[in-house]
């Protein structure tokens, strides 16, 4: 059971965990607000994102009723799903702590041993200028010339290379530690010694960290990557003992050579366990400093970690907009440095889950876009009803609002029940959102107008039920929309339409992404089906170049080119 009840002092407290996927579960917080109006009912959700649009209505009954209810909830996508439907709830823990005041980076460490050569070079070529000192340190035999440096001239504007005994350290410059030599660091100078091996290796990766914690403390960051044996695991401890930041490879990136990242992780000496992309651009934007914006390359190598690291593709969504949300999500983090911020999302899903919720833009309405709409009622719907079967496709729905638009107008034209509406974004939680078909109250006059503009022979107000708090679909007209999760830049065609909608989404993608998106776009309709694009997506030449004609001009609607390829 998620939900637990307790009763004390003529008042209620119930602690909701889960997402209330059980029917026992649900049936069980119903009963709670359904019944004993007349005493203080407190709930606590602390995993659920959104609730079943029973327990919306049933929340909105017992405060219409009078009931007493406070309602705190712990995942910030349902404090906004209830104030979206004007049901009152507190967010705990909305924001992150500030993190503490930290020194500029001012070193950086690079070590490993088998298979950590390619590593090193990814992680070098993606530094940005900076004043921070580097060292490498790297397992070779020590009868083997190591070439690193040679290979690292050509990879990067930093000066580099080999050290001498007794070498100053220069700020900008790469130092790598020579075969059959421990390197170390102290006063500002690069030590060489011949002492014995350490972990059966020379240079050794302890040697090398351990004298980064005493000489930069918190100022450091070293980076541990592939590599046979334990040799690093103590210097990784004592750099975390002395405040410096370790970051361990992913040790699946590196299978078989990941006894070395292993060691320390299983130590417990680590900060973050990361692949490649990821430690590149924490790496990159901690030598940035934290005054560096999301921006340039630091926002390219951001993208390209959130890509590897949870399999979400932005690198192709317009930059100046994903600058702007950035910032705004560094602000609701309560995180001022970008590289605070990379650092969260990299190692919490729930805050990247929460990113992903409010990246989309998500701007929508019933019967947004009015004109086009009634163009598809007077004309484009009536030549399709030649069809036994109709399939459309409103492609990034958002929150359902221009699906269940046009759901209205198929159960208008009588071809409803005979038409297939699949709705698709790549957000989860909007998706939720619209299978609930719970919409806010507050535009309920604009929906009329735009309903009537569009050409509505009804009231709008016939296809939903209205309590004051928020507006309810019709259960007929949900239960006939497909909601899933589908990303258009990612996933493949599904299917074969006679009508796609996808207005207003593909403004925010690049314009290499949208060629590519149309195109799919061509694969995935009938040949005598049509595509309705926004009118402010601007996307009229790429139209072309994928293949369509306009159906008129000015209208937006597109249909295929004769002889163009299924």
């Amino acid at each position: 059971m998620s939900v637990t009840a307790q009763r004390r002092g003529g008042q209620c407290k119930a602690a909701v965990l889960g997402r209330l996927e059980a029917e026992e579960d649900r049936a069980a917080l119903l009963a709670l607000l359904r019944d004993r109006l007349e005493e203080p009912l407190e709930l606590s959700f602390y995993d659920a994102d959104i609730l079943p649009a029973e327990l919306f209505t049933a929340i909105s009954d017992r405060l219409d009723a009078g009931g007493k209810l406070k309602i705190q909830a712990y995942h910030a996508l349902l404090a906004h799903s209830l104030s979206r439907l004007n049901l009152p709830a507190r967010q705990v823990a909305a924001r992150l702590e500030q993190p503490a005041a930290r020194p500029p980076l001012r070193a950086l460490a690079m070590a490993g041993s088998a298979q950590s050569l390619e590593g090193i070079l990814f992680l070098v070529e993606r530094l940005p200028p900076s004043d921070i000192a580097v060292f490498i340190a790297q397992h070779v035999q020590e009868n083997q010339a190591n070439l690193l440096d040679r290979l690292l001239k050509t990879r990067t504007d930093y000066a580099v290379e080999m050290p001498q005994h007794m070498t100053p350290i220069r700020p900008g410059a790469i130092y790598v530690a020579p075969p059959g030599h421990h390197m170390k660091v102290a006063h500002g100078y690069v030590y060489l010694t011949r002492d014995r091996q350490i972990q059966f290796a020379r240079p050794s990766i302890d040697a090398l960290f351990q004298s980064l914690a005493g000489e930069y403390g918190d100022g450091a960051m070293a980076v541990l990557l592939c590599g046979y044996g334990h040799d690093g695991a103590d210097g990784c401890a004592a750099l975390r003992q002395a405040g410096g930041c370790v970051i361990v490879e992913d040790g699946e990136e590196c299978a078989p050579a990941r006894a070395m990242p292993d060691a320390a992780r299983n130590g417990g000496h680590y900060d973050f366990v990361l692949k490649l992309p990821a430690i590149a651009s924490i790496v990159a934007s901690a030598a940035a400093g934290e005054a560096a914006e999301p921006d340039g390359d630091l926002l390219a190598l951001f993208l390209e970690a959130l890509a590897s690291h949870y399999g979400h593709d932005f690198r192709h969504y317009q930059q100046d907009s994903l600058k702007r949300r950035f910032r705004n999500l560094m602000g609701q983090f309560n995180l001022r440095a970008f590289c605070d911020f990379q650092r969260a999302v990299l190692t919490d899903a729930a805050l990247f889950e929460r990113l992903c919720a409010e990246l989309p833009v998500g701007v929508t309405s019933f019967f947004r876009h009015p004109v086009q709409l009634k163009l598809l009622r007077d004309e484009i719907l009536p030549y399709l009803a030649s069809f036994p079967l109709l399939k459309l496709w409103s492609a990034g729905c958002a929150t359902g609002e221009e699906a269940y638009s046009l759901a209205i107008e198929l159960d208008e034209l009588g071809l409803l029940d005979r038409s297939h509406l699949f709705a698709t974004d790549l957000n989860p939680y909007q998706l939720k959102l619209g299978s609930c078909g719970l919409f806010p109250a507050g535009a309920l006059a604009a929906n009329r107008e735009n309903y009537l503009a569009s050409g509505g022979a009804r009231l709008f107000d016939a296809y939903l039920s209205a309590n004051g708090r928020f507006l309810q679909m019709d259960d007929r007209l949900r239960q006939r929309i497909l909601f899933y999760r589908h990303s258009l830049t990612e996933d493949g065609i599904f299917n074969e339409f006679q009508l796609i909608v996808c207005r207003n989404v593909l403004i925010y993608f690049d314009a290499e992404l949208q060629r590519q998106v149309l195109r799919r776009f061509a694969r995935s309709l009938h040949a005598e089906g049509f595509l309705a694009l926004g009118p402010q997506d601007g996307l009229h030449r790429q139209a072309l170049d994928a293949g369509f004609i306009p159906y008129r001009g000015g209208s937006h609607v597109y249909r295929l080119g004769k002889g163009e390829a299924r």
